[in-house]
């Protein structure tokens, strides 16, 4: 029970259709079964309430919330349906991302861009900025960002790894702001996971066989394998837990050592 009497929003708690499970769905259950109490939130309502009826069947507290972080008015509104249910809130796990492919910056699709930019930065900023003032308030907090290797890794995928590169600096300056107020900031950095989203993004882009994705992935990670969700949630877990208490600024991998290859 590391997480025994917190609250915890998770920004991103659906997932993409296809096979297994994603990040913010595992991160959820995982956050449920070590005590925590959970307002889930994402755009997708059909995916959230599949999130949310799994974590109750378990006999655990679950809300949610439509919300498109891309909204500032949006993440307001998920703070306050979080401390309108349950009275605070002590972390704010922010999985929510959108991929891109581009292969090369000469193919650069302008209207993509500024959809993952939106999404996967300004949405971290405005969700940290809704958050933040509860979290000061009641003197203790911590935030979560999802990131990716890609922000230190060669992949061909521009818009993403440009954003993921911004977020690890942007939650590096939350850590240093907010440590007066007792709010831990830290970045989840992850590598090639085997994720519905990581997947099917793949393969609708490049239109390659999902085995042969695996394989492909697998190979390039010093472990011989992709990540787990569950892998990844059990860092948030650590990272949202006291056992974390004076960790902040992190950019913390989970990725098989395939970082190690980068220097």
């Amino acid at each position: 029970m590391q997480l025994d009497g917190k609250v915890a929003l998770i920004v991103g708690a659906g997932q993409t259709s296809g096979d297994g499970i994603g990040n913010g769905r595992a991160t959820a259950l995982a956050f449920a079964r070590e005590g925590a109490r959970l307002m889930l939130a994402s755009r997708s309502t059909g995916s959230l309430e599949e999130t949310r009826d799994m974590v109750r069947a378990e006999g655990f507290e679950a809300e949610m919330i439509a919300a498109d972080i891309t909204d500032m008015d949006a993440c307001h509104a998920m703070v306050k349906a979080t401390t309108d249910a349950y009275g605070r809130v002590d972390v704010m796990h922010n999985n929510a991302a959108v991929g891109s492919h581009e292969g090369d910056s000469a193919n650069i699709d302008p209207g993509q861009w500024r959809e993952v930019m939106d999404i996967n930065l300004n949405g971290a900023v405005f969700a940290s900025k809704a958050v933040l003032p509860a979290m000061r308030a009641q003197n203790s907090g911590c935030i979560t960002h999802v990131g990716s290797i890609a922000a230190v890794a060669s992949y061909p995928i521009i818009a993403y790894k440009a954003s993921k590169a911004a977020l690890n600096e942007f939650t590096r300056w939350l850590a240093f702001e907010n440590a007066k107020y007792n709010i831990r900031c830290n970045v989840l950095q992850l590598g090639l996971m085997d994720t519905p989203l990581a997947i099917e993004g793949y393969h609708r882009a490049s239109g390659t066989d999902r085995g042969v994705l695996r394989e492909q992935r697998a190979a390039q990670v010093p472990m011989g394998r992709m990540g787990t969700a569950w892998e990844a949630a059990s860092a948030a877990v650590f990272l949202a837990s006291d056992a974390a208490s004076y960790v902040s600024g992190a950019i913390l991998p989970v990725d098989g050592a395939i970082a190690t290859r980068i220097g």
